[in-house]
């Protein structure tokens, strides 16, 4: 799988479980495993924000004895908070639910689902259903580079909860409403296809310089 934004790109190997991180604007890359990504990450979030904590259950799940030893210990040290206790208190009352309402985008027909929270919709997917197994994709080959993915961009933390993958794994999302304060934002995806890419679309530019990932996230400690 491959992403794409502005300034950076992530390349995962989902076969050998590996995670590329890409930044284009300094011509640097590094590669390694999605555990040791992960943790570079939490090193950053836990640096610029001291109220960082660990929403990702699953992610934790996943850990091994050690490795969850040092994590307890290191946001502990750095948060006093315990991650092993999600701090979903701002979606006490959260839910998804499909909904009875389609129409189309673009090629497709989609429903919408809502998630919300003690009753108020805070974000509209409006899904082609089914439409990943047509294309021949199974989502699970995904969830761990999707799980590292969110974690870094930043977004929602309900989006790595198992409802909100189930939903995002039933099909194709073709336009997202997201609801904020007093504003909203709209996602909308034209067209989807399935194209067969050549290898090289995967390889590492030869102009780029290797770099530790503490380094490129800019991790001073």
């Amino acid at each position: 799988m491959k992403i794409v934004t502005e300034d950076r790109t992530y390349l995962y190997n989902s076969e050998t479980k590996t995670i590329c991180f890409i930044n284009q604007k300094e011509n640097t890359y590094w590669s390694g495993e999605v555990k040791d990504f992960n943790e570079a990450v939490i090193k950053v979030k836990m640096q610029n924000d001291h109220d960082f904590i660990i929403n990702d259950v699953s992610f934790l799940r996943n850990l091994n004895s050690i490795d969850r030893k040092h994590f307890e210990e290191m946001i502990n040290r750095r948060t006093g908070k315990n991650p092993l206790i999600p701090d979903y208190s701002i979606f006490n009352n959260f839910n998804i639910r499909n909904t009875p309402d389609f129409t189309s985008v673009g090629d497709y027909v989609v429903r919408k689902y809502e998630v919300t929270n003690s009753g108020k919709v805070m974000e509209e997917i409006w899904i082609a259903e089914n439409i990943l197994l047509h294309m021949g994709w199974d989502m699970n080959d995904f969830k761990d580079f999707l799980e590292a993915f969110f974690l870094h961009s930043g977004i929602a933390p309900y989006f790595n909860m198992d409802s909100y993958m189930k939903v995002r794994k039933n099909g194709l999302p073709m336009r997202v409403i997201i609801f904020h304060d007093k504003e909203k934002w709209v996602i909308t995806m034209d067209h989807a296809s399935k194209t067969k890419l050549s290898e090289n679309s995967f390889s590492i530019p030869k102009n780029l310089k290797l770099k530790p990932i503490n380094e490129l996230l800019g991790i001073n400690f």
